[in-house]
């Protein structure tokens, strides 16, 4: 996977702040076009249907793309200016949860506006040494899941593993030191031996209801090693 794609994306935008005056934009910018196609017809042809319709007179139609150009401008702006900034850091201990940790994942937000938890995945791979390594589910699972499945591997939430049953709803402590933020996950010695990799699939709604999402690493796969012939 390319580390682009780890990278922190807007996958939709709220329609009633966004896709909703774009398309009342559309159809003003129609209809101003048509005022001005029929105002520069002879007076006898604009009689004639179809060019007797009109929605709105040609001043009020322009005072009205005026104005939703003005909203659709201004909502760009202020998006771009409360956008959460979602980041983390993974580092050896400071856990408050886990004594032994190897690897503590934590997460802040450190863009201008909050950002409201949506929907929280998992992903992990056993370690390849495993011979039941397909006991932990493909794909990407929900914390109950994911729990059942560390378990497989067994491994004892609380003494291998702590895992933050961070739930829809919850906000993202807006700070710009990694360090200072929500502690997700923190992984002791036995885990990083039975695990090959974990990601964790966030997805956080701000101000404006846009959604935004950024998968976070907490254990990087071990790259194979390519063999170069001589």
């Amino acid at each position: 996977m390319e580390e682009s794609q780890w990278d922190q994306q807007r996958i939709s935008t709220s329609g009633r702040t966004l896709r909703w005056p774009r398309a009342l934009l559309v159809f003003a910018l129609l209809d101003l076009a048509w005022e001005i196609v029929k105002a520069n017809l002879d007076a006898p042809v604009r009689e004639d249907w179809p060019w007797r319709l009109t929605v709105l007179d040609p001043s009020t139609c322009a005072a009205v793309v005026a104005l939703l150009a003005g909203i659709i401008v201004t909502r760009t702006q202020l998006s771009q200016t409360m956008q959460p900034v979602l980041g983390w850091s993974g580092v050896k201990g400071r856990s408050s949860e886990l004594s032994d940790s190897l690897r503590t994942v934590c997460l802040v937000n450190a863009g201008g506006g909050r950002a409201v938890v949506r929907s929280v995945a998992y992903r992990i791979e056993a370690s390849a040494a495993r011979s039941d390594s397909a006991l932990a589910p493909s794909g990407w699972v929900s914390r109950a899941t994911a729990i059942r499945s560390l378990a497989s591997l067994g491994l004892t939430r609380g003494e291998d593993y702590f895992m933050l049953h961070l739930g829809s709803g919850a906000a993202v402590p807006m700070t710009n030191v990694r360090n200072e933020g929500m502690e997700l996950v923190a992984l002791g010695p036995r885990a990083l031996e039975e695990l090959s990799a974990l990601d964790i699939r966030i997805q956080v709604i701000d101000v404006l209801g846009d959604v935004y999402q950024r998968d976070l690493q907490c254990i990087r796969p071990v790259p194979a090693a390519r063999v170069i012939a001589s």
